[in-house]
């Protein structure tokens, strides 16, 4: 499997996997089976893995954080007040850094 293949993979089972975890996570918080904090717990982890993942793809993080900031907006409705901070705020925040870094390191 070459390259490009792999990273697909990745791709599609890293939203898979995603989607499946917050909506067991969502369902088990609606359900009362775990405290509602828990979800921003949650969420704070899956932002800070997207961080790592965006900061250990050198070239292909900047295409990673476009593909999270316009997944964000399309599901804009669904995200509350902290969501919009975390999902739509964090990667605008990580393209101007990185172009910030990519300009003062040329």
């Amino acid at each position: 499997m070459n390259k490009l293949q792999r990273g697909l993979a990745e791709v599609v089972a890293g939203i898979v996997v995603g989607f499946l975890l917050i909506t067991i996570v969502g369902s088990f918080a609606k359900d009362g089976l775990i405290p509602g904090y828990f979800v921003w717990l949650f969420g704070l982890l899956s932002v800070i893995a997207n961080i790592a993942t965006i900061n250990s793809l050198r070239y292909s993080g900047l295409l990673y954080t476009i593909g999270w900031l316009l997944g964000s907006l399309l599901l804009i409705d669904l995200l509350g007040p902290l969501g919009i901070v975390f999902n739509i705020a964090g990667p605008i925040v990580i393209l101007i850094l990185r172009v910030w870094f990519w300009i003062k390191g040329s």
